[in-house]
This record gives C-alpha cells, sequence and structure tokens, in this order.
C-alpha cells in the first residue's frame, strides 16, 4: 500500500510539472532533421501499397499478405531492429473470419403470425457466428437509444427488465445543446453502435436490435449500410464473446411496434419532443445463421530504432498506423478492388518514411520509436488490440502512441488538429512543435468530430490501456481554398470515397501536402521520444487510472 501512495503522488507530481521538458536536442535542431522528408519516397510506397495488385490488403488474403511483406523489407533495408516473434518483424494474431450466408432465417413472431425477414435486403447482421444464435422465439423490449450513461444521469433501462430479451434501440443519442450534456453538438462514444452492443449485454440481453434511419448522418443510407456489411467480419480468435446484433432495414421498424404501448410513429414523434420511454413490444425474434467460417493469422509488422539516452532508451514510443483495408467486394463502377489508399496505404507509406529519416540521422532521441503497422483496423482495432496485450516490452515502458490515420492529400495547410490532444500533455507537445512550423492548433471541427474521433481509430485503443495517445489531422485552413472548400471537400471525399473503390490510384493526390503532415508528426515523434518527461494524463481523465495499474504492475514485479 506504500508503495502505492508513493505511486500515485509521483503520478501527481510528474503531471503538475506539465510533462513537456526539453531535451538534448533542441526542438530547432529535430525541426531542421525532419526537413529530409521526401514527398517521392511517401509517393513510392504508396504506390505499392495501394496499387491494385495488393487487392485491398485485407486481412488473411493475399494482398494483405504482401504488404505486409513489403513493410519488413523495407524496414530490414533501412536497418531497423525487428522486434516480432522470433527475432522476425511480424507479430502473428490469430484471427477468426465469418460471412453469412443466405440460408440464415431472422424470424419475427408476433400473436401467432410469423415473418420471416431476408438477409441484406431486410437486415444485416453486426455480429456473425455461433454466439449469434437464438433458436428460440425471445422477447423484445424497446429501449429508446439504448443508452446507460451515468455522468449525465440518463438510463433507457430505469423502467424496463431487459434480462433474457432482445433490446431494439434507436440509432443516436438525445439530443443536446449543452456543452455538459452529451457534450451538446457533437456525438459521443454513446451514439456508436458498439456502445449499445455492449450496454445491452451488461443489462443481460440476449440480442440487439438498431432501427436503422432512412437516411443517417453522413448520407448513410440503407444501401450504403449493405454495401458496408457485404466484407467478411474479422474478430480476434481469444475476443469476448458478443450476442446477436441486427440492423433492421428502416420500412420493417414499424411491424415490431404493431400493437405496442406505442406504434412507430407515435415513438418518431416522442423522440422529436424528448420524451422516450422504454417499454415492452408484443413480439419476439429468433435467429438461425448459417456461416462461411475461417480460422487463419495475420500480422502486425513492428520494428524499433534505439534510443540514444542511456536512462531513457528503454521507454519507448509508439508510432503505429494500420496497413489493412477492406479487400475485394461489390463492384461499383465495375470496380471490385477497395484500394484504401487515403484509408490507410498513405499512412503506412509515411511510417515508413520516418522510419528511413531516423535511421539515417546521426543523432538519436533518447527514446526508443517502436514503428508498428498494424493488421484487421478496420473490424475494431484488431492488430492494435493484440499488440497491447502481448505487447513485446513491457506495457509500463511505453510512454506514448502517436497514430497515423490518413495524411493531408489535397492541398498544404496552416492549422493542424490533435485529436485526444486535450486528454494528456501530448497536446502541449503538439502546440510546442506546430508554433516552430508556423502552423496554428485548433479544436477539432466540422468533419472530425469531438469525443467519437477520438474513439474511432487506434489511438482509442492504446487510450484504453494507460497508453497517452494522440492522432494529428490537417485542420481547413488550406493555401489555396477557402475554408469553406476545405470543409465541402473533406465532406465530399467521405461521402464519394471513403471504404469506397474510388479511394484509388486514380484520385487527385498532392503528396506535399502528404510531406507537410508527415514532417509535422515526425517532429512531434522526435519531440516526445526526446523530452525530459513523459507524457501524462491529464487531471480528471479516466484512462490515467489503468496508466497507474501498469505501473504498480512494474513495481510489484520488482
Amino acid at each position: 500500500m506504500r508503495s502505492w501512495r508513493r505511486l500515485c503522488r509521483l503520478a501527481l507530481i510528474l503531471a503538475a510539472l506539465g510533462g513537456v521538458a526539453g531535451g538534448g536536442e533542441t526542438d530547432d535542431s529535430w525541426r531542421d532533421r525532419v526537413e529530409t522528408i521526401s514527398a517521392e519516397e511517401i509517393r513510392r510506397h504508396t504506390v505499392v501499397l495501394g496499387g491494385d495488385a495488393l487487392e485491398g490488403r485485407a486481412p488473411g488474403s493475399r494482398g494483405g499478405r504482401l504488404a505486409a511483406a513489403y513493410i519488413a523489407a523495407q524496414l530490414e533495408k533501412l536497418g531497423v531492429q525487428p522486434l516480432g516473434d522470433g527475432g522476425s518483424f511480424f507479430q502473428r494474431v490469430p484471427l477468426v473470419g465469418s460471412a453469412p450466408l443466405p440460408e440464415s432465417r431472422l424470424t419475427i413472431s408476433a400473436f401467432g403470425d410469423r415473418r420471416t425477414l431476408r438477409l441484406g435486403d431486410d437486415y444485416l447482421l453486426h455480429s456473425t457466428g455461433a454466439q449469434t444464435w437464438l433458436a428460440r422465439q425471445t422477447p423484445m423490449v424497446f429501449v429508446g437509444y439504448g443508452i446507460v450513461a451515468p455522468e449525465f444521469d440518463y438510463n433507457d433501462y430505469a423502467d424496463v427488465d431487459a434480462h433474457g430479451k432482445v433490446a431494439v434501440f434507436l440509432p443516436g443519442e438525445p439530443p443536446s445543446d449543452q456543452a455538459d450534456y452529451f457534450a451538446g453538438t457533437e456525438p459521443t462514444v454513446y451514439s456508436a453502435l458498439e456502445s449499445k452492443v455492449r450496454i445491452a449485454l451488461s443489462r443481460g440481453a440476449v440480442g440487439s436490435v438498431l432501427l436503422t434511419r432512412k437516411r443517417e448522418a453522413g448520407g448513410r443510407g440503407w444501401d450504403r449500410l449493405q454495401r458496408d456489411y457485404s466484407f467478411e467480419h474479422f474478430s480476434l480468435a481469444s475476443s469476448v464473446p458478443t450476442h446477436l446484433a441486427v440492423l433492421l432495414r428502416p420500412e420493417i421498424a414499424g411491424a415490431l411496434f404493431e400493437d405496442a404501448l406505442f406504434d412507430f410513429e407515435q415513438v418518431e414523434s416522442m423522440e422529436r419532443r424528448q420524451a422516450l420511454c422504454s417499454f415492452h413490444l408484443p413480439v419476439s425474434l429468433s435467429f438461425e445463421g448459417e456461416f462461411r467460417v475461417r480460422s487463419f493469422v495475420a500480422s502486425n509488422v513492428v520494428g524499433r530504432i534505439r534510443g540514444g539516452g542511456k536512462r531513457l532508451r528503454d521507454e519507448s514510443v509508439v508510432v503505429s498506423a494500420h496497413y489493412d483495408h477492406l479487400g475485394l467486394g461489390p463492384k461499383i463502377n465495375g470496380d471490385p478492388i477497395y484500394n484504401g489508399v487515403i484509408d490507410n496505404a498513405i499512412g503506412a507509406a509515411g511510417l515508413i518514411e520516418v522510419a528511413r529519416v531516423l535511421s539515417v540521422s546521426t543523432e538519436r532521441p533518447r527514446r526508443t520509436v517502436i514503428f508498428l503497422f498494424t493488421t484487421g483496423e478496420e473490424e475494431g482495432n484488431l492488430g492494435a488490440r493484440f499488440f497491447l496485450d502481448h505487447p513485446p516490452v513491457p506495457l509500463s515502458k511505453i510512454v506514448a502512441n502517436i497514430n497515423v490515420d490518413g495524411l493531408a492529400f489535397q492541398d498544404q495547410f496552416s492549422d493542424v488538429m490533435g485529436i485526444g490532444a486535450e486528454l494528456s500533455t501530448l497536446g502541449r507537445h503538439l502546440e510546442k512543435v506546430a508554433a516552430a512550423r508556423g502552423l496554428e492548433v485548433v479544436r477539432p471541427a466540422e468533419a472530425v468530430i469531438g469525443h467519437e474521433a477520438f474513439s474511432r481509430s487506434e489511438q482509442a485503443v492504446f487510450a484504453e490501456a494507460g497508453v497517452p495517445a494522440m492522432l494529428v489531422n490537417e485542420g481547413f485552413s488550406w493555401q489555396h481554398h477557402s475554408r469553406e472548400q476545405a470543409v465541402a471537400l473533406a465532406a465530399s471525399w467521405f461521402k464519394q470515397r471513403y471504404h469506397a473503390p474510388s479511394d484509388d490510384l486514380h484520385q487527385p493526390i498532392d503528396f506535399s501536402a502528404s510531406r507537410q503532415h508527415l514532417a509535422l508528426i515526425s517532429h512531434l515523434i522526435l519531440s516526445v521520444a526526446d523530452a525530459d518527461l513523459a507524457p501524462e494524463w491529464k487531471p480528471g481523465v479516466p484512462y490515467a487510472y489503468q496508466r497507474l495499474l501498469s505501473l504498480a504492475e512494474e513495481q510489484r514485479r520488482r
């Protein structure tokens, strides 16, 4: 207990000191070193990783294996030290792939009448495999948005018992114009389907049904959802069991509320008046799934460049980028290859270029830099989760994560956004480095929004493990476009090209903008890796507790 108190006291002192202090190199020196970042090198690696020959780099596919081999070969050529299994660059990640078959039967029953729905046309499966079976007709209960948020004194399950039932909920969360209540106009993590399913599980529900909108935010209608859910579903072989999770076509929703306490039109009216209530439905559901299942091993690619500090070289900054994408899928304009050039061939290419610049430098930051190229990001950050469950160095010695999920590609910029910058002293590093490069740090807005943005990618997985983490995006003050044009172009890209075959090498890409973005990220990496103090979570941030646990575990082992 005494050592625990001493550890807590030390953490508080470090947080008070700010977590940012100068190292052996000045910011000007690091700024000069990252100027050797090459737009041509970024382009060269992007062309390989994003080309049609790699067929979209899906986990467990030929293209995915070729991508991992290419990255490993580049790291070896640069003299980066392998940090994978058995002295290789590859960390083997056991995965299970599952795809539902048309023979699957989802049946809704009400007062003796049964209706069998068609997979793909009437419903989509968010979860797959044997754990989704509901052989008997199971009662259903409507639970509003399906949210339990104690910090907002909000509980959709307060007046109903969902144990042993199927929870039915609306998308989204309670509307708010107050920043301290569900983050105002910005969506929180509670709006994500994954959060709703976890809450349903915690309440004893044996299934979840999301009632989709006719047109979701960002333009995702049923046709877009059909495409998104047409790919094979992946999970870690050691993943925690879930339950049946279904997305229901908007036109089917009304059938669940026939002869209920309120019909669906009344539910929609209550939602508009912010007067939703939960109630049992006079319908039941069963599901007998047929799936094509396979087990296989994919790979993270991991290497490191050792730090130059005698005392700090055992601490590491992990720089991550996922190299996987969706692979082959439904044809759009005759094209079945979902290349994922911006998401995230260009980010993986950028990481290789950072490794090149650091490997040829005569000076090294005092901390070690680990380069982590992950698989399975598109299916829930699976590679990052496996890395943190099986870290090649003690977790307590990983002091920060800087994630690279895409690079600027449309125009050079004069402002940047730190996704998660407000949570830890990494934000201060970003402000210092951005100022040195003549850039302004602005609050995330428009296309990248608040709390939800942080939870979308791998930085969130590192945070959950207690590691201060951040993603750095360019802002919307562009060199050759007005702010309004920049926002419109970004929104158009997400609507037209994100997770579509058109995110390929035929789209316009300004690699000078990518170079500017990567130079900033590289400068940030070096600043964090060479600072006197490791980054710290800000007071009150929930991830700090997990960090203290990992530090305490290290103390115990000593």
